[in-house]
């Protein structure tokens, strides 16, 4: 029989897991528990297991269902080998409430990737450590295939005319609602790309764009993806209270002269899904009414929004490679309209 696992505990450990990653890179976990039919059943009985993705690479967060103890640290690497070997080699990351120092040093020593919300995060696959807030990493050595969320939050918003060039790292983090740290990442990736230039000016680091209007657009767009990481299908309470935002099909209906769909389309941004959720008391397939269909972005949809409306780069992002013929014409419009 499963042992029983503290589902409180479990929420709680997920919501610091998430809150943790927002902080130290401004992105969001949007930690989803996997099932799979296939893992042995003595990984399920002692071990919670969420799918998640991690500065645009997809990993598994593994959690320890109770106190591991002596016998539990000596199985703990080839536990973790079954699951990797399960998941045909998806990059694993241990996750801990709490960790004692010498087995940290011992899963670093033996560069295994682990969490411990608000105080050490260590990627070796990634070359990634945070430790109490302090984040070292390799500056990027090749220009990435995909811009982060991040990163492709500066250079929209360089492109819609926000302010972007010449921004400072702190400034331009209090703007788009982010970590400071993720935006000095999002600028390594930006000159990586060969788009912009980072300066330091004292103790802080300013964006200069090389590019700018449909030449910048024309230099990025490849590198560009959907904000859009899921839609779901769901009847809302109180629609007057939603904070949702006019998004896909409904959003070019209202920028072109595409018909409205018959299911209302609104974006949210994935960090505030789980909270919407218990707020606005949403019900997931509803057995009743058309409902609504909601997207939850990798970054906040409301940063750029234009009259409650998405704005009209992220929704082409988001639509651009949409199988309705008609759906992308509209979305070649909303770039032939835009004001370069």
């Amino acid at each position: 029989m499963l042992e029983t696992f503290d589902e409180h505990r479990a929420a709680g450990l997920q919501q610091r897991a998430e809150a943790y990653a927002d902080n130290a890179f401004g992105v969001d976990l949007a930690m989803a528990l996997l099932q799979s039919s296939t893992m042995p059943f003595f990984i399920q009985d002692r071990y919670r297991l969420w799918r998640s993705n991690l500065l645009g690479r997809p990993c598994v967060l593994m959690a320890p269902r109770s106190d591991l103890g002596r016998e539990g640290w000596s199985e703990l690497s080839r536990h973790r080998a079954i699951v990797c070997n399960q998941l045909h080699g998806e990059l694993i990351i241990l996750l801990f409430d709490a960790l004692p120092s010498r087995r940290r040093k011992k899963l670093i020593a033996d560069r295994m990737a682990f969490m411990v919300p608000g105080a050490q995060l260590y990627v070796p696959e990634m070359l990634l450590e945070v430790t109490e807030g302090r984040v070292t990493k390799p500056p990027l050595a090749q220009a990435p295939e995909q811009l982060s969320p991040t990163a492709q939050m500066v250079a929209i918003g360089a492109l819609l005319g926000r302010e972007v060039e010449g921004a400072n790292a702190t400034a331009l983090a209090r703007r788009l609602g982010v970590a400071v740290m993720s935006i000095i990442r999002a600028f390594d990736e930006l000159q990586a790309a060969g788009v912009a230039d980072a300066r330091r000016i004292g103790r802080e680091r300013t964006l200069h764009l090389q590019a700018e209007g449909r030449d910048l657009w024309r230099q990025i767009e490849g590198r560009l993806q959907s904000p859009v990481r899921k839609v779901r299908r769901v009847f809302i309470p109180y629609p007057d209270r939603f904070p949702g935002l006019m998004a896909g099909e409904s959003a070019l209906a209202n920028y072109t002269a595409l018909a409205a769909p018959r299911i209302q389309v609104q974006a949210v941004a994935g960090a505030d899904w789980n909270r919407l959720v218990r707020e606005q008391a949403l019900v997931d397939h509803p057995d009743y009414g058309d409902g609504e269909d909601i997207q939850t972005w990798t970054y906040d949809p409301a940063v750029f929004a234009e009259r409650k409306t998405v704005d009209r780069l992220s929704l082409y992002l988001s639509v651009r490679h949409h199988p309705d013929e008609r759906v992308t014409q509209a979305a070649e419009q909303l770039l032939e309209d835009m004001p370069w």
